[in-house]
């Protein structure tokens, strides 16, 4: 880097003297202020191809040092995924086993151990996400997926959640027999997260889930849609509602749940899909969000 500046130098102060020796028409000779003129070219192009491969090697070292990061995460948070999934087994195990023979102080306490050792579950498997994510392991398996079959088993498998909090479940598909081209189980897992997010923090009230053709990209696409009339956000978390660890905390939560990182993972899904995710939202009012994809992928995607 030190010496790219350094050529810049030469070859500005180079061309200053072939100012003087041919415009302000000082008494040099001409070959003289050529051969500045020339030498001031050269410096400069220099400067350029040392200052392109300064940065070139930086970005590479950039790189890496992001890869062996998100390796490094992947593997810690594997090895502790392990004993973690143990420990929630096993206590699951004895309080469906020893139910009889607990007492209530005892059961408190297997409570809250199932109960944090499922929080922290969950927290490696977002961890584990996020490293596939920013690795270059993570490759869309991308498959012809029928929308209105798909997301009737979305509706199927988070009907039993919605019911349980007295919420209702609508649906509205505008286009039957819809082929798009897409990861299957990522697709699922984007919904199902917002879907989870919107069953916490709705109390009454209904969710609705919809899709329709439209054009996304010049081209024909899919919009899915997931709205509830929960509490919404406000105008300020909106405006970070994407960004790495953002919680909006309510005043009545002691202990806010969650780790901040699933809307982060669930827009960097839907970007690796080809797609994008835009939202509104309304204080006291619920929040709407909007899933766009293409009904096919781009040349050169790995169609399984």
């Amino acid at each position: 880097m030190v010496t790219s500046w350094v050529l810049i130098i030469l070859a500005y102060s180079t061309l200053l003297v072939y100012k003087f020796a041919i415009i302000e028409r000082a008494p040099t000779s001409s070959l003289v202020a050529e051969t500045f003129a020339v030498g001031a070219v050269a410096f400069l192009l220099i400067a350029v191809a040392e200052f392109v491969r300064s940065k070139s090697g930086e970005l590479v070292d950039a790189r890496a040092e992001t890869k062996a990061k998100a390796d490094f995460l992947k593997n810690v948070s594997r090895e502790f995924l392990t004993p973690v999934h143990l420990i929630l087994a096993n206590s699951k195990r004895l309080m469906a086993v020893q139910s009889d023979k607990i007492d209530d102080p005892t059961r408190q306490h297997m409570t809250t151990v199932i109960k944090q050792s499922n929080h922290l579950h969950n927290l490696i498997n977002v961890l584990l996400e996020m490293a596939e994510l920013e690795s270059d392991s993570f490759e869309p398996e991308f498959e012809l997926v029928e929308m209105s079959q798909f997301l009737g088993g979305i509706r199927n498998t988070m009907s039993p959640s919605i019911m349980e909090k007295g919420l209702q479940l609508e649906t509205e598909f505008a286009s039957a027999n819809l082929l798009v081209q897409t990861d299957k189980s990522r697709l699922q897992h984007i919904l199902i997260s917002i879907i989870t997010n919107a069953i916490k923090f709705t109390e009454k009230g209904s969710i609705l889930l919809a899709y329709r053709a439209i054009y996304f990209q010049n081209r024909l696409g899919i919009e899915i849609s997931i709205e509830d009339t929960g509490r919404g956000m406000s105008e300020e978390f909106q405006q970070v509602l994407f960004r790495e660890f953002s919680r909006e905390e309510e005043e009545s939560e002691k202990d806010p749940q969650g780790t901040g990182l699933g809307l982060v993972i669930v827009k960097r899904m839907v970007e690796k899909l080809g797609g994008e995710i835009t939202f509104e939202s309304q204080r006291d009012a619920g929040s709407r969000f909007h899933i766009r994809l293409p009904l096919r992928v781009a040349k050169g995607k790995r169609l399984s």
